[in-house]
């Protein structure tokens, strides 16, 4: 063989067994869009400081209805975590879910001179009917920022209904019935949770990303802490909530 012609295929032999493994060598795979796009989820517990227990005077002008009994001096109150909302300040990627959010069918409840519940959580644009169950007339009424309405006197069995079309906070009280009230909070998206009898709380199909996260009470300052939720995991996240005694909140 011609020196020329060896010295070629000494070159052309490394080369063709590169381009060989470079064509055997399978194509890295790409990043799965979706499992980074993966909902993640927030879960903690709520502890809550302060004595809860109910004193104020009740002057009652229907003294045939039973109303709903507080609790002993000094005893907590079983439903107070039923008052308390955890909820995620808003993101463009929350508003755009809250854009996509069933509608629900709402009630706040007159029922034992007393709004059941006291506490209700609901995303901006939603409706809300206000039954009468007491065999009394009630006149459910708000002076709030947030909505200003009067529903005017009716009787048991019939509803009637408000659009909280503003986020914020807004006290409900009944003008026949001055220690009658509650609370409707009118939130930016649907990314919120009322934390269960034993204080436990879960937040699901939150889209990654860094937010702020905030409990909230009547009674106490917003508690507000940051976290970060990674596509698919679980994040445990405890809360204290300072709470005022009834005594000092005032009526």
């Amino acid at each position: 063989m011609a020196p020329g012609v060896r010295n070629l295929w000494v070159w052309t032999l490394p080369t063709v067994a590169l381009l060989g493994a470079l064509w055997a060598t399978p194509a890295r795979s790409q990043p799965d869009a979706g499992a980074s796009s993966a909902p993640g989820t927030l879960a903690g517990n709520i502890r809550i400081t302060s004595k809860l227990a109910e004193q104020r005077m009740r002057f009652r002008l229907y003294p045939d209805i039973k109303p709903i009994a507080p609790p002993e001096e000094g005893q907590l109150r079983e439903d107070e975590w039923a008052n308390i909302v955890v909820y995620l300040k808003s993101t463009p990627a929350l508003l755009e879910a809250q854009q996509s959010a069933p509608a629900e069918a709402l009630e706040m409840v007159q029922l034992g001179e007393t709004f059941i519940p006291h506490v209700l959580p609901v995303v901006k644009g939603s409706t809300v009917a206000f039954p009468n169950q007491d065999p009394i007339f009630h006149n459910v009424f708000s002076l709030s920022g947030t909505r200003s309405f009067d529903l005017g006197r009716y009787p048991k069995g019939e509803s009637r209904s408000v659009d909280f079309d503003k986020s914020g906070v807004a006290p409900v009280f009944c003008h026949l019935h001055s220690d009658m009230s509650a609370v409707v909070l009118v939130l930016d998206n649907p990314y919120f949770a009322i934390p269960d009898a034993q204080g436990r709380y879960q937040i699901g199909n939150i889209p990654p990303g860094e937010y702020t996260v905030v409990a909230w009470h009547e009674r106490s300052e917003e508690v507000e802490q940051r976290v970060t939720i990674r596509p698919g995991q679980s994040v445990e996240l405890n809360i204290t909530v300072p709470v005022e005694d009834d005594e000092d909140a005032g009526p």
